[in-house]
């Protein structure tokens, strides 16, 4: 009986490790760990404490989809919470005392017994994973220490891996001063997104956004006071679209946004929304002076019968040609307001169906 015991112990854990491994982002790894992982272990908590002094982590998971935080993660700025759990980098395993209780399962006072993983990468203690049960019993002489200890290693290396991973990818698409996308992260999804308008049939609308008399505001204010304004309002567009939309940098003082599903009425409402949120809103300069500044903005439109060609890049060409004549017509006509311009695709393009 021990022994099948034992034998469908390793298999847990191996599965277990298959599926740590098989994680390609953060967010699914630490889903995983503290949502999936307490259900099939049968599991009354799981907490994970990750050292996180640069707020890697914070900002890899700023983004996620679902609920606005994980169940049982805290993200430390130093060790010294770690520390105390596991003074010497050690997997404590047994009956909680009050301490390891309140540092380790804070939120269920009836946990009474459990496994307290320390995770370290090249001998840094990076974090604790906590194991937790109610039955007083449930982690004692009988668990095996291999299997938890190889599973804190797994876990260790597998946080590791995909806060690198995801962290080299956001810099290559990430323009570094707004931390929107780049222009070229943002070229790249709006092929995608004409491919998928074809395949579905919604429209997809391209916005471009000008900040009114940028040049000015750096010379009045200074070129920190214009960073500053160039990070809050990549960060206004970021937070008053929907999660489906992307926000780039497309260069300089300009912005682009792409709308899945929105129609040209549509596409209106949120660049008017968009342009009467930034005009409301007093910047704070680098001297704590308040700057005012306002935008201009161009929409176009692509749907379905315009996809219907050959050459998609040729389209994306024209999207964006198409939005920028908006944008020069809203700057023509005198700033702080938004145009529309129709999707002109160039002749060589409108032959042939894919």
């Amino acid at each position: 009986v021990e022994a099948r015991h034992n034998e469908a112990v390793l298999q847990a854990f191996f599965a277990a490790e298959l599926q740590l491994l098989s994680c390609t982002t953060l967010t699914q790894l630490l889903e995983y760990l503290l949502i999936d992982f307490r259900r099939n272990f049968r599991l009354d908590a799981v907490t994970l404490l990750l050292l996180d002094p640069e707020e890697a982590a914070r900002e890899l998971l700023e983004g996620r989809s679902g609920d606005a935080r994980l169940p049982n993660l805290r993200l430390l700025r130093s060790q010294r919470s770690l520390r105390e759990i596991h003074p010497n980098d050690e997997l404590y395993c047994g009956e909680l005392d009050d301490a390891l209780r309140e540092s380790c399962f804070p939120d269920d006072p009836q946990v009474v017994s459990g496994a307290l993983l320390p995770l370290v990468r090249e001998n840094c203690l990076i974090g604790s994973l906590g194991l937790g049960s109610r039955d007083r019993g449930r982690f004692s002489d009988h668990l095996s220490y291999d299997y938890v200890s190889h599973l804190a290693s797994a876990v260790s290396l597998c946080i590791e891996s995909c806060i690198s991973r995801e962290t080299l990818q956001r810099l290559s698409s990430t323009d570094p001063l707004t931390r929107v996308l780049n222009r070229r992260a943002l070229q790249s999804q709006l092929v995608g997104e004409i491919k998928r308008s074809n395949r579905t049939g919604e429209p997809l609308a391209f916005l471009l956004l000008d900040i009114d008399h940028f040049k000015q505001v750096n010379d009045r204010n200074g070129h920190l006071t214009g960073d500053r304004i160039l990070r809050a309002v990549g960060r206004v567009l970021a937070e008053r679209v929907r999660a489906t939309d992307s926000v780039a940098r497309y260069g300089g003082e300009e912005f682009a946004i792409l709308l899945p599903g929105c129609d040209l009425p549509q596409a209106l409402h949120v660049a008017e929304t968009l342009r009467k949120a930034i005009s409301d809103i007093g910047f704070l300069g680098h001297e704590g002076q308040v700057v005012r500044v306002t935008v201009s903005l161009g929409v176009s439109v692509c749907e379905q019968r315009h996809t219907q060609v050959k050459d998609l890049v040729a389209v994306a060409e024209g999207l964006t040609h198409s939005a920028d004549r908006a944008l020069y017509q809203s700057k023509h006509q005198g700033r702080d307001q938004t145009n529309s311009q129709p999707l002109s695709l160039p002749d060589s393009s409108k032959t042939g169906t894919r």
